[in-house]
């Protein structure tokens, strides 16, 4: 084991001072908010239509167990005729009567109350009750809602939901009668368990990160496919337990689409073309997520993730084809599959196809720093990026995108770069990559593959050999773009009337022939969304912003990291960096064309389908959309200016582990406006 110096021991000394001031502040702005935020459960439930009209004088006593150890309020939810309380209260006739509520416990002795003039009421009041602080000890406790109506209107329609049947441990009196139904129960605590152990685990995993690279980085001179085969994979937990599952941009749809090839694979057939058959307990774990991530959604991931056993049963529903090939959503497959066959919980069903994502994600970035023979450091800033993480960590067919793009980029250079004729392997991945690229995003990226045209004759034994391997990859291209992506571009550019009718905007969007009919007004509203979003899309390309666009990150991580990469690109004295293909004019004019034709296909394609007719700029277009064309930029100027006196790369591999630290304290910082 290599012997610290001194130096190393003064620079952690220091990176565990200032990590443990940086913790302390985090965890009091961030994580202790979040803790204190009550929580609201529903412990019965009404049905929906039954609801008991409150009278003058009623006197209502509902008992029941409550069964979480802590506790902050207890109340019920009523309803009212609000347009008519408001007619009231503009003809100031603001005595409308007042509701009592007292909590009493088993004894009954009274633990709190609380009182609601109806005039300052709304519908779906939450009429509660409340402890100053949470109270323990709880759980199983006898406690019961007594809630007396005075001086109330009739015409105000106040009323309480029930419902028919009695709840389990629960007893209800209305004016000293006893009834069979059980009035809706609403309680309210502070336990939010998930943001208790992030304080923790999630403290000691940064840290664990940050002195994990510095050592990695600083003593032990580890290449940078292995920094970020570490970094990378506690980054990838980090984000994997702070963006719940469905919170990446159209998720949903792409697990839905996973899970119906993952019913292919595993012999059971789907219910239609628009419905998909999903077990029932994957189907309710599913209904517990929303796009916007929510307290209750963390603390669901903390009390279900371990629960045993599957429900029975088979729910259909609805099911819109992304019509994405099967190869693009492979590591969900897998990871749904596994779950079902092993009989885990919904939640874990669900996690299994993200934690295999992720594994996919480590290996292709790992491989893809090792094959760049030049722009190491800047592959490594890449394959970090909070955009490339996300994605690369979630049910989106982005991720597949990314990683075999940036694959392809480290092939290409590679046979670019490097002498002696072409190895079998090199060419078989290099196929590989041109046959995904070429099915995924409706073709998007097909022009890529123009560089191969550019290979140099030196790799080969004569020219003609060179030309033969230039058809086989266009062949290549062509055969899988024609088997799998054009009927997607006719679905998009020439649908029937049927699929318009089901369609986004359904007709309403320029479609093929306005494009066809009108192409000034594509390139004038081009021309509108470079400038007025260009910023935008360069900002979400990085990652600025998360999630469906509601989880933003710091612009000094994202930022930071570009200026990395740009000075990761420079020229050193010594000749390093800057390789010698990358110099040729006909070249980077070729990777300019090869970039803006698939920035155009982009354009086109949002164009024809996502547009509506009145808009003032092309709709949809998203940045992560030219992620995997970033590796291609590297080469687009030319010698540059400046040079760099040394090697800055292990510099910038820890700094950007570090901006990835602030992006992940804005994700949380973020959290706290989206929860």
């Amino acid at each position: 084991m290599r012997k610290l110096s001194r130096k190393n021991q003064v620079e952690i000394a220091v990176l565990t001072v200032l990590y443990m001031i940086a913790a302390f502040l985090a965890y009091k702005t961030t994580i202790v908010t979040r803790m204190v935020l009550p929580r609201a459960h529903t412990q019965v439930e009404a049905e929906k239509g039954l609801s008991y009209a409150l009278m003058e004088g009623d006197h209502i006593e509902q008992s029941f167990l409550y069964p979480q150890d802590e506790l902050l309020s207890v109340g019920m939810e009523v309803s009212l005729n609000e347009d008519l309380r408001k007619e009231y209260v503009e003809d100031k006739d603001l005595d409308l009567g007042v509701l009592h509520l007292d909590i009493l416990d088993g004894d009954g002795v009274s633990l709190m109350r609380a009182d609601y003039p109806v005039y300052a009421m709304d519908d779906g009041q939450n009429l509660v009750a409340s402890f100053p602080g949470t109270q323990t000890g709880w759980a199983g406790k006898k406690l019961t809602i007594v809630l007396d109506a005075e001086q109330i209107r009739a015409e105000l329609g106040l009323s309480i939901g029930y419902t028919k049947e009695r709840a389990e441990g629960t007893a209800l009196t209305v004016n000293g009668k006893e009834h069979d139904g059980t009035f809706n129960i609403q309680t309210a605590d502070r336990q939010f368990l998930y943001w208790k152990a992030w304080g923790v685990f999630g403290a000691l995993l940064i840290y664990v990160l940050l002195l994990g690279s510095y050592l990695a980085i600083a003593v032990f001179r580890a290449k940078a496919e292995s920094v970020f085969l570490f970094g990378g994979s506690l980054i990838a937990v980090l984000y994997l337990l702070l963006l719940p599952p469905l919170a990446a941009p159209d998720e949903e749809a792409h697990f839905k689409q996973a899970y119906h090839y993952s019913n292919i694979l595993m012999g059971k057939g789907g219910a239609g073309e628009d419905t998909l058959c999903m077990d029932q307990e994957d189907f309710h774990a599913m209904q517990k997520f929303q796009t916007t991530p929510s307290l209750l959604e963390y603390d669901t991931i903390k009390e279900t993730i371990l629960k045993r056993g599957r429900e029975d049963g088979v729910a259909e529903i609805h099911f819109s084809n992304t019509r994405a090939p099967a190869a693009t959503y492979l590591p969900g497959i897998v990871g749904i599959a596994l779950g079902r066959l092993l009989g885990l919980n919904g939640l874990l069903v669900i996690y299994l196809g993200r934690i295999f994502a992720i594994g996919v994600y480590l290996l292709t970035m790992y491989w893809f720093i090792r094959l760049m023979p030049v722009y190491k450091t800047a592959a490594f800033l890449m394959a970090l990026l909070p955009m490339t993480v996300q994605q690369c960590c979630s049910y989106s067919y982005d991720a597949t995108v990314i990683e075999l793009a940036f694959l392809y980029f480290a092939v290409l250079f590679g046979l670019f770069a490097q002498e002696g004729k072409i190895k079998k392997w090199q060419a078989v991945l290099y196929a590989c990559c041109i046959a995904v690229l070429s099915i995924s995003k409706g073709g998007t990226y097909l022009p890529l593959c123009l560089l191969t045209l550019f290979l140099p004759v030196g790799r080969f034994s004569s020219s003609k050999k060179k030309w033969a391997f230039v058809g086989a990859m266009a062949a290549v291209s062509i055969a899988a773009f024609l088997s799998v992506t054009l009927s997607n571009i006719l679905f998009v550019a020439a649908p029937t009337a049927e699929q318009t009718a089901k369609s986004y905007l359904a007709g309403e969007s320029y479609g093929l022939s306005g494009f066809l009919s009108n192409p000034m007004e594509f390139v004038l509203l081009s021309v509108r969304t470079v400038f007025l979003n260009g910023d935008e899309m360069l900002e979400t390309m990085l990652g600025t912003k998360l999630g469906w666009l509601d989880v933003y990150v710091s612009r000094l991580a994202v930022y930071g990291m570009l200026l990395l990469m740009a000075l990761s690109a420079l020229r050193r004295k010594d000749g390093a960096c800057r390789p010698a293909f990358a110099e040729g004019r006909a070249f980077r004019l070729c990777s300019l064309a090869a970039a803006l034709l698939s920035v155009g296909m982009v354009f086109v394609s949002m164009f024809i389908s996502w547009t509506p007719r009145e808009s003032t700029v092309i709709s949809g277009i998203q940045g992560r959309y030219f992620l995997p064309l970033l590796p291609l930029c590297l080469t687009l100027p030319g010698t540059f200016p400046v040079t760099a006196k040394k090697d800055f790369s292990r510099i910038s591999m820890f700094g950007a582990i570090c901006l990835q630290c602030v992006a992940i304290y804005g994700i949380l910082m973020s959290l706290e406006r989206v929860l």
